[in-house]
């Protein structure tokens, strides 16, 4: 395999890559609570932004907990190993992108019908922003996957489902590879379309028009890739739609 070079990390990964190993070392230990969102901005040197994501990810992995008015707590009780066991997920090989879109399709369609049950307006809120930074950073590759990926992980935390919501953060870093192929592939317009049709669907509770538009919006994003596979164009063009 080629060496090729090394990109900067993206600054809230470095922040949850921080905060990770303060608690596996037990630095910040079960059940004890951990600095503020301020001054972590201010410990890290980051903005507020990136330590929330950070803390989001840990959130949804069960690692830490937010209790409402008090702050955010390691979780009670952690499982021997917890962050060895994500290793085997993150370093899986030959998973390529139908194969991530079939897995998608069978959690995400599944997701969005919780979700129309159980979204509060604080989900609503969060999908959004994201379809709003979505609409603000179209022709960026990076940065419009990036937002795209947020609304999805944003219907898996409006499930309020621990599993679904800790499976999402597990394999995170695999669906935001994925995600830039696919707005690659498949440029920006189809994202937008379908997130603001899902958003409305989950803002009236319309399961079935729900199910419906993310099957759809995956059976689409399926059709576009398996044709740039069957011509073996050999490169990604991003589309200027």
């Amino acid at each position: 395999m080629a060496i090729t070079t090394i990109k900067q990390k993206r600054i809230s990964d470095a922040v949850f890559e921080q905060m990770k190993e303060h608690i596996i070392s037990g630095e910040w230990a079960p059940g004890n609570k951990i600095p503020g969102e301020l001054e972590l901005t201010e410990l890290f040197g980051v903005s507020r932004v990136s330590v929330r994501e950070a803390i989001h990810r840990l959130v949804g992995m069960g690692i830490l907990t937010i209790r409402r008015g008090e702050g955010t707590y390691v979780a009670e009780v952690l499982p021997d190993n917890y962050m060895n066991a994500l290793l085997p997920f993150l370093m899986i090989e030959g998973a390529n992108l139908s194969e991530m879109l079939e897995f998608r399709e069978m959690i995400e369609v599944e997701s969005v019908k919780l979700a129309t049950k159980r979204a509060t307006e604080e989900d609503l809120v969060r999908m959004e922003k994201a379809i709003q930074i979505m609409e603000k950073k179209r022709g960026k590759v990076n940065d419009f996957a990036s937002a795209d990926l947020n609304f999805h992980t944003a219907v898996a935390m409006a499930t309020h489902n621990s599993v679904i919501i800790k499976v999402n953060a597990i394999i995170h870093d695999m669906l935001r590879k994925t995600m830039e192929e696919i707005v690659g592939i498949t440029g920006y317009k189809d994202g937008l379309y379908y997130h603001r049709k899902l958003l409305e669907a989950i803002r009236n509770r319309d399961e079935k028009t729900a199910v419906e538009m993310m099957r759809e919006h995956i059976h689409v994003t399926m059709s576009k890739v398996n044709e740039l596979q069957n011509n073996k164009s050999g490169r990604i063009r991003v589309k200027s739609d």
